[in-house]
């Protein structure tokens, strides 16, 4: 479940108008706990999110903006050149990728001089048997990070790359990861952190779907500019703000834009975790696991989380 580079041009549609009611509805955080909220709707959001990344159908638009993303170079101080540089740095280490896409970690590995047993799992079997036939001296799986299909303490390290912000058990996604590792084991996490940055675009803001508030103001909608404005940079900061609080921990929003709306096609549209670092070491500290954040916690990585954990 890879994500563009950070920052690129959204996909986005024109501004689709809605009925005054429905257009007030969809306001509304459909937020729950994933931990205890109510089952049957996070069952029925895990089953549709899974459809959403498996079936070739309806991931098809989606994998056509990642893979319109296979040349550009990250900055070097963006979480897409920090990572892959740690993961190299375990040297031969057994390491496993949750969420590995069309394998463009992997060769971003060996070209940092990786040389380790690699093995990615991601929920699309058409795109793990594509890396097989691409990618034969590495190992591929189609499977869930609930329940992986490898032994438990079988790697030295895991990592992943924009992947927890999209999980509708982001806790239990966690326990996977931690589970697989052996004793000693690094885990490594790239997500952005909503909370922090104030902006969730699987949300939607003003009173139509797509569109930057200067758009819509363009288009001759100016209730709907003014709208989308407050929500942006007032209504949904606070919300984010009270989220675990409001709602429970590791809340996920039920209603995602790339769900309810499926041509706007734009990063970070099919997010559903309300993903936030502070909750994540939490998590980790609570379970004897060590925290760092290598790279700091400053400028883009305020916004952009990058999590070392370390398993006893």
């Amino acid at each position: 479940m890879e994500k563009p580079v950070h920052p690129i041009p959204p996909r986005v549609p024109p501004p689709r108008a809605a009925t005054r009611g429905s257009a007030w509805r969809r306001r509304r955080p459909a937020w729950i706990s994933s931990v205890s909220g109510d089952p049957e709707t996070l069952q029925e959001l895990d089953r549709r999110m899974a459809a959403f990344y498996s079936e070739e159908r309806q991931r098809r638009a989606y994998q056509a903006m990642l893979d319109e993303q296979e040349g550009v170079e990250a900055p070097p101080d963006s979480v897409r050149t920090l990572l892959p540089a740690y993961v190299a740095a375990l040297g031969t280490a057994d390491v496993l990728e949750i969420g590995c896409g069309n394998g463009r970690l992997y060769r971003q590995l060996r070209d940092l001089g990786f040389a380790g047993r690699y093995t990615g799992v991601d929920v699309s079997e058409s795109l793990a048997a594509s890396n097989r036939s691409r990618h034969p001296e590495a190992r591929w799986e189609a499977g869930s990070v609930y329940d992986l299909p490898l032994p438990p303490a079988s790697f030295d390290g895991c990592f992943s790359l924009y992947v927890l912000e999209h999980m509708v058990y982001p806790a239990r996604a966690l326990e996977g990861m931690v589970r697989s590792l052996r004793p000693g084991g690094r885990l490594y996490l790239a997500f952005p952190d909503f909370v922090e940055a104030g902006l969730f675009p699987a949300h939607p803001v003003g009173l139509s779907a797509g569109g930057t508030a200067r758009q819509k103001l363009l288009a001759g909608r100016p209730l709907d500019a003014l709208v989308s404005l407050y929500d942006s940079r007032v209504r949904l900061p606070r919300l984010l703000a009270a989220a675990p609080e409001r709602f429970g921990p590791f809340p996920v929003n039920t209603r995602p834009l790339c769900l309810e709306d499926p041509p706007l096609i734009a990063p970070d549209t099919d997010a559903v975790y309300l993903a936030s670092k502070r909750e994540v070491a939490r998590w980790a500290r609570e379970r004897g696991c060590r925290v760092r954040f290598p790279a700091g916690i400053e400028g883009e990585l305020r916004d952009q989380a990058f999590v070392e954990i370390v398993v006893p």
